[in-house]
C-alpha cells in the first residue's frame, strides 16, 4: 500500500502519535476519575452505614419492652423469637434487605441488682442470646440442660463468663440473688451459675456491643456511686421459666445488621426514604406487641447526605475544569495538524480540488487517530476497575472524540479560500496575534462566552448547594468556572496583544537583538497556537480553585476543633479536686492549665422577663485563658476591669439585656449580682457552647460566691500524654462522684482534628483535589511541550540564520525563554487568580460546614506551599522550553544551519 492517503499518513506520523497518545490518556483519565471517585462516595456512604463498621449503632434494631404475660402470648418460646426474626427481615423493603445480613435476636430482663454486701453494687442483665450461645467455649462446668423436671422452685441456670467470675469472685455452682424492681411486689430472683465461658474470638465483631457478656462493666449510678455491671446468659429452658414466673419486664430486640463493604451512595439515598417506610410497617403490625424501630441512622444518613451533597458540587466543578483542559489539550493537538496539512491540502485546492474532497483526508487522519486510541483509553480505564462506571465517561469520551475529529476539518476548509495562499502558508494577511483584527463572528463568539459565563454564575449563586440537590448537577452550572476561564482567556488574549506591540517598539531601539527578535516571535505566533494560553489559564484556575478550597478546608477543621476543645486538652467531670490544676501540670507534654468551673443558674425573673431562664455560668480567669489557648481565643475580648462584671453571648444579652445588673441564682448557691460589661461575637464565641446557647462569663474568682472547686481545665501543651491526663483527672474526681460513667471526660485538639480529617468523605475530597492538580499541571505542561515541540522546525529555521548572524548558543537559550514567557506568565498569573477568586464568586456552593461540624470555614485563602508549587510549575515550563531547545539545536555545521526546515 502506498496510496496518496498511506503517503499522507508517513509524512504526518508524529502529530498523529501526539494526538493519538492525548486521546488515550484523556478517555483513561475520563472513565478512571470519575470511576475512583465514585468508588470513595461508596466507602464512604458504607462507614455511615454499615453496622459494624461504625460500632453497630447504625444498624436497625426492632425493639420492644413488654411484661412477661405480654411476652408469652406472641413469643412463647425460643423458636417463636427466631421465626419473628426471619419474619422481620423480610419485611424489611428492598434495599435494607438486599445490604442485611443474618438476624440477631435477643431477649433481656431489665437491669437486677445481686442482694448482699459488696465493696461496689453488683448489677446484672440476664439474656438470651443465640448468637452470643454460639460464639463462646465452655471452660468450667456443664452447659445448661433442657429438663424442665423438679425445677418449679430451682434456681435458674445461667452461665458467666470466666472474667466476671474471677473478678467478683464466683465459681461454679454459686448462686446469686437478684432484686427486680420491674417484678410485681419485687419479689427477688435467684440465679445459679452452672458454667463458665470464654469466646472463641474476643475479636469478634460481634462482642462490640456486648462487652458486658464478657466481662463486668465499672459503671457510675445515682450520685456518683460506682458499680459493677455484666450480663449472665440464659438458655432457652431459662427464658420459659422467666415467662411462667412472676410478672418481670422483659426487652425483646432483633437486631438486623448491615452487611460492612454492601452500602453504595445510590444505596443510601434510597434507605433514606425506605426507614420511614419499615417504621411505619412495624407500628402497624398486629400479631406481635407493640414494636419500634431504633437506629442512628436518620443522623449518619443527614450528614452522609450533607458531606455527599458538597463534595459532588465542589468536584463537579473542578471535573469540569480538568475536562475543558483536556479537550483543549486535544483541541490544540489537532488544530496543529490541521495547521501542517494546509500547505499540502492549500496545493490541492488550488489544482482544483473540491472542499468535500480535501476534507475526507482530514478526517480520515483525525479518526485514524482518535478512534482506536479513545477505545483503547475507555478498556484501559475500565480494566483498572478503580470503581464503578459512571455514564459522565461515556459522555465526555464522547464530547472529546467528536471535537478532535471536527476541529481539523474546520480548520482546513475554512482556511481553503484561496488555493495558491493556502498552498503557501499564508491566509491573505497578518494572521498573528499582534496584528489579527477580530471578526465578527468571532466578536460575537466571545460575546456569548462572556453572557453564558455570567449567566452560570448568576445561576449558580442563586441556586446555591441545596439547589443543587433538588434539581441536580446543571451542565450550565457546573461549566460556569469553565465559562469563566474561557471568557477571561479570551479578554487576556484580547489584551494580550498591546503590551507585546509596546514591548516591540521599546526593545526596537535598544540594543538587545534577543529581546526583541523574542517579543517579535512571541507577538508573530499563529491565532491556533495562542490556544495554549487558554488552556494553560484553565490549568492554573482549576489547580488555584483546588488549593484554595482544600486549604481551607484544613483551615476550617482545625477551627472546629479548637471550638471544640478550647486549648490543646480539655478536662471535665462533675467536680474536680482543687490539686487537679496542679496534676494536668505534671503531665508530659503539658506547658499550662487554668481551672474553669462551668455550672446552671437561673436568671431572676425581673431581668428574664419574669420568665426563670436556666443560663450557662463560665466562671474563668478569661485573660489568662486568652494567653494560654491562643489562636482563635484572642478574638475574645479581654476580661472587663470590674471584679462582678460579666460578659454575655448574644442568646443571654437578648434575653436580659445590658443596662442593668443581673441576678444569677445557682441551684447549690445563694444568688449574686453581676454587672453587664460587654457583649460576644457570635463568631467564635466560647469554646464547647452553641452559638444560640444562653451563656455569661464571669471572674474565676466573684465576690460574694465561695470558692469552689473546678470542673473543667484547660490545657496548653504539644504531644500532651492524653492516657496521663485522663489518670490525671481520674485522681482528681473526689470520692463518690463521677462524670458521664467514665470519671472524667479528656479531649485532646489532636484527636477532635482526627475525628474530622479521618473522615472518609474527607479523604475523598482530599484525594480528589489532589490528583485534579496533578492532571491539570501535566496537561498544561504538555500543552507547552505540544507548541514547543510541533513549532522546532520553523523555529529552527530563524534560529539558524540569527546563528549565521553570530547568535551564541546562551543567546539562543535566552530567546527561546523569551519566546515562550509571555504566553506562560500571561496565562498562569491570570489563572491562578481566578482560582483563588472562584470559591467566592460561586458563593453559597462552596459550604463546607458539613466537614467542619457545622462551623464556618472562615475567609477562602491559599496556603504558601501552593504557590511554592506554582513557581515549581513556571520553572518547570522554562526547563522544558531549554530542553526541547536543546534537542533541536541546530548546531550542526554551516550547512546544516542553512538546509534548517527544507
Amino acid at each position: 500500500m502506498n496510496g496518496p492517503f498511506t503517503r499522507l499518513v508517513r509524512a504526518q506520523w508524529a502529530p498523529l502519535v501526539a494526538l493519538a497518545v492525548l486521546t488515550l490518556l484523556s478517555a483513561l483519565l475520563a472513565v478512571a476519575v470519575p470511576a475512583r471517585t465514585a468508588a470513595g462516595y461508596d466507602r464512604a456512604a458504607d462507614a455511615a452505614v454499615g453496622g459494624d463498621a461504625v460500632g453497630g449503632d447504625a444498624d436497625l434494631r426492632v425493639e420492644a419492652s413488654v411484661p412477661s404475660a405480654q411476652g408469652r402470648r406472641s413469643i412463647p418460646d425460643i423458636q417463636a423469637m427466631t421465626f419473628q426474626s426471619e419474619d422481620w427481615q423480610s419485611a424489611l423493603p428492598p434495599t435494607f434487605r438486599a445490604v442485611s445480613d443474618i438476624p440477631e435476636a435477643s431477649i433481656t430482663t431489665t437491669r437486677m441488682a445481686a442482694q448482699g454486701t459488696f465493696e461496689k453494687p453488683r448489677l446484672a442483665y440476664l439474656s438470651w442470646d443465640l448468637g452470643a450461645l454460639q460464639r463462646v467455649r465452655y471452660v468450667a462446668g456443664a452447659e445448661p440442660g433442657d429438663d424442665l423436671t423438679d425445677q418449679k422452685d430451682a434456681p435458674l441456670k445461667v452461665t458467666a463468663s470466666k472474667k466476671y467470675a474471677d473478678k467478683l469472685g464466683y465459681k461454679v455452682g454459686d448462686e446469686i440473688t437478684l432484686g427486680d424492681e420491674s417484678v410485681e411486689r419485687g419479689a427477688p430472683l435467684r440465679v445459679e451459675i452452672a458454667a463458665l465461658y470464654e469466646p472463641r474470638n474476643a475479636s469478634d465483631p460481634y462482642w462490640r456491643i456486648r462487652a458486658g457478656m464478657l466481662s463486668p462493666e465499672t459503671i457510675v449510678v445515682g450520685d456518683g456511686v460506682e458499680a459493677e455491671q455484666a450480663t449472665l446468659l440464659l438458655d432457652p429452658v431459662g427464658y420459659r421459666r422467666l415467662l411462667d414466673g412472676p410478672g418481670r419486664t422483659l426487652n425483646y430486640s432483633w437486631r438486623l445488621p448491615i452487611r460492612p463493604g454492601s452500602v453504595s451512595t445510590a444505596d443510601a439515598r434510597k434507605m433514606a426514604g425506605e426507614l420511614t417506610a419499615f417504621r411505619a410497617t412495624v407500628s402497624g403490625r398486629a400479631d406481635v406487641f407493640p414494636c419500634q424501630v431504633a437506629t442512628a441512622l436518620d443522623g449518619r444518613l443527614t450528614t452522609f447526605f450533607g458531606q455527599n451533597r458538597t463534595a459532588e458540587t465542589i468536584l463537579s466543578l473542578m471535573f469540569s475544569g480538568l475536562l475543558a483542559v483536556a479537550a483543549g489539550v486535544l483541541l490544540l493537538a489537532a488544530g496543529l495538524l490541521g495547521e501542517r496539512l494546509r500547505p499540502i491540502l492549500g496545493t490541492m485546492r488550488a489544482r482544483g480540488a473540491a472542499l468535500r474532497q480535501i476534507a475526507v483526508p482530514v478526517g480520515g487522519l483525525a479518526a485514524l487517530a482518535v478512534l482506536p486510541a479513545a477505545a483503547a483509553g475507555t478498556g484501559l480505564g475500565l480494566l483498572a476497575d478503580l470503581g464503578p462506571p459512571q455514564w459522565v465517561s461515556a459522555y465526555a469520551v464522547g464530547i472529546l472524540a467528536v471535537l478532535v475529529l471536527v476541529l481539523p476539518i474546520v480548520l482546513v476548509v475554512r482556511g481553503q479560500g484561496s488555493g495558491l495562499d493556502a498552498a503557501q502558508g499564508g491566509d491573505g494577511g497578518r494572521g498573528d496575534i499582534a496584528a489579527a483584527r477580530p471578526s465578527k463572528p468571532r466578536l460575537v463568539v466571545e460575546a456569548l462566552f462572556v453572557v453564558l459565563a455570567v449567566i452560570g454564575v448568576m445561576l449558580l449563586r442563586r441556586r446555591g448547594l441545596e439547589g443543587q440537590a433538588e434539581h441536580g448537577t446543571d451542565p450550565l452550572i457546573a461549566a460556569a468556572p469553565v465559562l469563566l476561564g474561557v471568557a477571561l482567556g479570551l479578554l487576556v488574549l484580547r489584551g494580550y496583544a498591546y503590551p507585546l506591540r509596546l514591548a516591540g517598539r521599546l526593545l526596537r531601539r535598544g540594543r538587545s537583538t534577543v529581546a526583541f527578535v523574542g517579543v517579535a516571535r512571541a507577538s508573530r505566533q499563529h491565532l491556533v497556537t495562542a490556544l495554549p494560553l487558554v488552556v494553560l489559564l484553565l490549568a492554573a484556575a482549576v489547580a488555584g480553585f483546588a488549593a484554595t478550597v482544600d486549604t481551607a478546608l484544613r483551615h476550617g477543621q482545625e477551627r472546629a476543633a479548637w471550638l471544640e476543645v478550647g486549648a490543646d486538652a480539655h478536662v471535665a467531670a462533675e467536680e474536680l479536686d482543687p490539686g487537679v490544676v496542679a496534676r494536668v501540670r505534671a503531665v508530659r507534654g503539658v506547658t499550662g492549665a487554668i481551672p474553669a468551673r462551668v455550672t446552671t443558674a437561673r436568671l431572676g425573673g425581673a431581668e428574664a422577663g419574669g420568665t426563670r431562664t436556666e443560663i450557662t455560668v463560665i466562671a474563668i480567669d478569661l485573660d489568662a485563658y486568652r494567653e494560654l489557648a491562643g489562636g482563635e481565643a484572642m478574638s475574645l475580648p479581654s476580661a472587663p476591669s470590674g471584679a462582678s462584671s460579666a460578659l454575655l453571648s448574644p442568646e443571654a444579652a437578648r434575653l436580659a439585656g445590658t443596662s442593668r445588673p443581673l441576678t444569677l441564682e445557682p441551684a447549690s448557691a445563694t444568688p449574686v449580682k453581676v454587672n453587664p460589661a460587654g457583649r460576644l461575637d457570635a463568631s467564635p464565641g466560647f469554646p464547647g457552647q452553641p452559638r444560640d446557647a444562653p451563656y455569661v462569663i464571669v471572674p474565676y474568682r466573684l465576690p460574694g460566691v465561695p470558692a469552689g472547686a473546678p470542673t473543667d481545665v484547660f490545657a496548653k501543651g504539644a504531644g500532651i500524654d492524653a492516657a496521663g491526663l485522663r489518670a490525671a483527672t481520674t485522681a482528681s474526681i473526689p470520692k463518690g462522684t463521677g462524670f458521664g460513667g467514665s470519671g472524667g471526660v479528656v479531649t485532646t485538639r489532636s484527636a477532635a482534628l482526627d475525628a474530622l480529617t479521618e473522615a472518609p468523605m474527607v479523604s475523598v475530597v482530599h484525594d480528589a483535589f489532589a490528583g485534579g492538580a496533578l492532571v491539570v499541571a501535566a496537561y498544561g505542561l504538555l500543552a507547552v511541550l505540544l507548541v514547543l515541540v510541533v513549532g522546532a522546525r520553523a523555529r529552527g529555521r530563524t534560529v539558524a540564520n540569527l546563528e549565521v548572524l553570530g547568535l551564541s548558543r546562551r543567546q539562543r537559550r535566552g530567546l527561546a525563554l523569551i519566546e515562550i514567557a509571555p504566553v506562560t506568565l500571561s496565562a498562569v498569573v491570570a489563572g491562578w487568580v481566578l482560582g483563588l477568586l472562584l470559591p467566592g464568586i460561586t458563593g453559597p456552593v462552596v459550604d463546607l460546614r458539613s466537614y467542619t461540624g457545622g462551623h464556618a470555614t472562615g475567609t477562602l485563602v491559599v496556603d504558601a506551599t501552593s504557590l511554592l508549587v506554582l513557581a515549581g510549575a513556571l520553572l518547570l515550563t522554562a526547563v522544558a522550553a531549554l530542553a526541547v531547545d536543546a534537542a533541536f539545536d541546530s548546531r550542526r555545521g554551516l550547512g546544516g544551519i542553512l538546509r534548517t526546515g527544507d
